[in-house]
């Protein structure tokens, strides 16, 4: 195939990079509001890394056009677009970020906006880029995703985040908002093409759309970097964008209190941005337990660059993720030289293709959670196994190069198989095959 593609990517992200570049307001009307109301200012935090990250290698390749179709909030215009390192931009002010209309929604309690304003602006930037493929990221943010239901007669790829319509999202993460679940439903059973990373946001494909094309794809990591010989001031460290249950922040708590029996001088530190009213219950449940002298948090950092130099403080960490197949952060914590504790998912044994990398409980099971945070305090020959064996799982299985390879790939398969109706490469295709050990996890009961 000798036509470069356009593709245009509809996601979310924020970073350093971008936000030099845009005209940004202060905000400070809402700003002042906020403090009569006893808020913390508006504050914009690096978001969606795994997209930075695929942006990064997509500027390395000259065989493919790549324009990024984003909201950003506290943007002085509507609309802003520039090229930058070999790849289009194109931001817009979502219209959560526009006081009046945040006043009215507040106001008329509309709990399903529609998303005008959002939907108007991708859709003038897709006339203008005129793709040849449009890539939505993601599904669950309605802010955004809901732009998929307006594209036609152009080839649509939804590549999965996450799996909003899980059956167990309200078990482990105590609450299901019924509009992102319904409209995700609504975007899947409207796609032909996914693109997912692990076998069980595959099947969950599948059940909303039996007739889906799924491939077989993982999205690039940036190696952060480490710091040599930097002093440990923590044991454990568990860190997440979000604090929240389906981390696995609760069942860490109540873990490290069966640790502190034998050590009780053990410390943990827990990083990410958490809910005014969750941190209460956490504060409630740690004082409960007793265990204020033993855990600190510190808040969610603007730069990734600077949690990941934060967390490296820490000796292990303990990351517990029940709704994700593999969690970006548990990819992190493997290339920071972490060893790593986390539960089983339709994911995390993968992680041990090539010998045990990280220690895995089942989900929920805190006994065993508690008990492998003792091993890797109390064994430091199995640490350093773990160490060496997950240095060669992300050498082997996080080749940017082979990956982003692969993507071009599928985008060139989508092409020809909608505009020329040839059929899809079967090695492109998900093989479920390939993840044997991943049908132990019955995520259906």
């Amino acid at each position: 195939m000798n036509k470069q593609l356009k593709v245009a990517l509809i996601c979310h992200f924020s970073n350093p990079e971008v936000r030099e570049k845009l005209p940004l307001s202060g905000c400070k009307i809402e700003n002042y509001i906020r403090k009569i109301l006893n808020k913390r200012n508006k504050q914009l935090f690096d978001y969606a890394p795994w997209v930075t990250n695929l942006i990064y290698e997509f500027e390395k390749r000259n065989d493919i056009e790549i324009h990024i179709i984003s909201p950003h909030k506290n943007l002085k215009k509507f609309k802003y677009s520039f090229s930058y390192n070999n790849i289009h931009y194109h931001f817009f002010r979502p219209d959560d970020d526009i006081l009046i209309i945040k006043i009215y929604r507040r106001f008329f309690n509309v709990k399903r906006p529609k998303y005008y304003h959002n939907r108007y602006l991708i859709n003038q930037f897709l006339k203008d880029i005129k793709p040849d493929i449009v890539n939505l990221v993601g599904a669950e943010n309605p802010y955004y995703s809901i732009a998929g239901l307006d594209i036609s007669n152009l080839p649509l790829i939804l590549t999965a985040q996450t799996v909003y319509t899980n059956p167990l999202r309200e078990k482990h993460s105590g609450d299901v908002d019924r509009y992102r679940w319904d409209l995700e439903l609504r975007i899947h059973k409207k796609i032909k093409y996914f693109c997912c990373n692990g076998l069980m946001h595959r099947n969950m494909v599948l059940r909303n759309n039996p007739e889906a094309i799924i491939f077989h794809y993982t999205f690039p990591f940036k190696h952060p970097k480490t710091i040599d010989n930097i002093a440990k001031k923590y044991d454990f460290v568990f860190f997440a964008a979000g604090v929240t249950k389906k981390k696995g922040v609760e069942d860490t708590i109540q873990a490290l209190k069966l640790v502190k029996k034998e050590f009780p001088e053990v410390t943990l530190n827990i990083v990410g941005k958490c809910a005014a009213d969750y941190r209460k219950f956490l504060d409630k449940m740690i004082e409960k337990l007793q265990l204020k002298d033993n855990i600190e948090f510190t808040d969610y950092f603007i730069k990734q660059s600077d949690m990941h130099k934060h967390i490296q403080q820490a000796k292990y960490a303990v990351l517990p993720v029940k709704l994700d197949v593999i969690s970006g952060t548990i990819i992190e914590a493997m290339m920071l030289g972490f060893p790593v504790i986390t539960y089983k998912t339709t994911g995390t044994p993968f992680l041990n293709k090539y010998g045990e990398a990280v220690l895995i409980s089942e989900i929920d099971d805190v006994n065993s959670l508690a008990n492998n945070m003792l091993r890797i305090m109390k064994e430091p020959e199995l640490v350093k196994k773990m160490l060496s064996n997950s240095k060669i799982f992300i050498e082997k299985e996080y080749d940017n190069k082979v990956n982003m390879d692969k993507l071009v790939n599928i985008y060139k398969a989508v092409y020809k198989h909608y505009y020329e109706n040839e059929p899809i490469p079967k090695e492109l295709l998900f093989n479920p095959e390939e993840f044997p050990e991943y049908k132990k996890v019955n995520y259906y009961d």
